[in-house]
């Protein structure tokens, strides 16, 4: 059950993120999960498509990890709002139990790499017994497999789930919006699992969820409604080896996108905690995406947390924080900053490099 693992950040594989996941150097205990929630990367012309099997092959053997773990997630709420190619997705494959299982073994290409993640169907499907059947398919293909658990299936799927686990694998427990703090239900879940050491846990939670708006942040004030507890709680509250989350961005409902709303949250590595920033309105044509540039860049650059990451013992902002440089480069008008979707890679890069930093530093390490 020895295990190198201490952190699992999850990717949803769309394009900033993809850039972010084959760029950066994850290292030896750091294991990115991805969530595949769409057939194709991108629209191409139809005789250039490339098939699920290409693209994702690629991008896995591009990424910079030992291991890679790989959700089709099951348990996404299906609605009238989300994009479609999303919700054909979901429909079409991850509803499936077979063509589910049927993608993941397209990716047996890289099966030394790969960790395929596992879940029931029971509350998706009613269908019973559908882990086993899963690990049967996978078992001969992938030496290690994941297997997730919604906190609130736990007690459905725990003794699917501990039936067939050997010490090759890795459980994950997913606590959704649940807060990372040991209240009554979930003390219950850990006085179980606490007793299971066949194979390394992982608890999991975003920590900004789709409820954080960047409508409603106060400019340069600490985001309450995010919380990062799961940091310093994964070992003392829930007995695991490792812990996960979205990386320091928000796990979005997979909608279609809304108006643009210039907003950011900076990771504060010292504190632990996001500090929001916001548009004012700017001025001219592009008054939205110009805040980006004269309003947030300066005033995050220059915030206490910034200040107070500087002169950490730690170099959080190092020239090896990615995400920091560009937004250097930003304020020294050497790149635009013209763009939403940029910023979501800065705070990726931001928080990765932080996070990859407490692990250099041995502020988290290997139980």
């Amino acid at each position: 059950m020895a295990t190198n693992l201490i952190y699992m950040p999850t990717f949803r594989a769309r394009q900033q993120e993809n850039i972010v996941l084959t760029s950066f150097q994850f290292g030896e205990h750091i294991y990115p999960m991805i969530e595949i929630v769409k057939e194709f990367d991108r629209k191409r012309p139809e005789e250039k498509q490339l098939s699920f099997q290409e693209i994702h092959l690629k991008l896995i053997e591009d990424i910079n990890a030992t291991k890679v773990f790989v959700d089709l997630p099951v348990y996404l709420n299906e609605r009238a709002s989300m994009k479609d190619e999303v919700l054909l997705f979901s429909r079409r494959v991850t509803s499936n139990r077979e063509k589910r299982t049927e993608h993941l073994l397209q990716l047996a290409g890289q099966s030394a790499k790969i960790i395929p993640v596992v879940s029931s169907f029971l509350n998706r499907t009613g269908e019973f017994d559908t882990v086993k059947m899963q690990v049967d398919a996978l078992r001969d293909i992938f030496p290690s497999i994941g297997f997730r658990i919604l906190i609130n299936h736990f007690n459905e799927d725990w003794a699917e789930v501990s039936a067939v686990a050997t010490d090759a694998d890795f459980i994950i427990l997913d606590l959704d919006k649940i807060p990372p703090y040991p209240s009554p239900p979930i003390k219950q879940i850990v006085a179980t699992w606490n007793n299971f050491n066949t194979c390394p846990k992982i608890v999991l939670r975003s920590a900004i969820n789709s409820e954080v708006l960047n409508v409603n942040l106060k400019h340069s004030e600490i985001v309450f409604d995010a919380d990062n507890g799961l940091l310093d709680q994964y070992r003392p509250s829930f007995k695991a080896n490792s812990f996960g989350d979205y990386a320091g961005i928000k796990k979005d409902d997979l909608t279609s996108g809304g108006a643009i709303s210039p907003g950011f949250l900076l990771y504060d590595a010292v504190e632990n905690q996001f500090v929001g920033f916001k548009g004012n309105g700017g001025k001219g044509e592009d008054k939205f995406l110009s805040d980006f540039e004269d309003v947030i860049v300066p005033d995050v650059l220059n915030s206490q947390s910034a200040q107070a990451m500087k002169n950490s013992p730690l170099p959080y902002l190092s020239d090896q924080n990615v995400g920091w440089n560009i937004l250097k480069n930003i304020n020294a008008k050497n790149e635009s900053g013209k763009s939403q979707a940029k910023f979501k890679r800065i705070a990726l890069e931001h928080y990765l490099h932080c996070i990859r930093t407490k692990i250099e530093y041995n502020e988290l390490t290997v139980v």
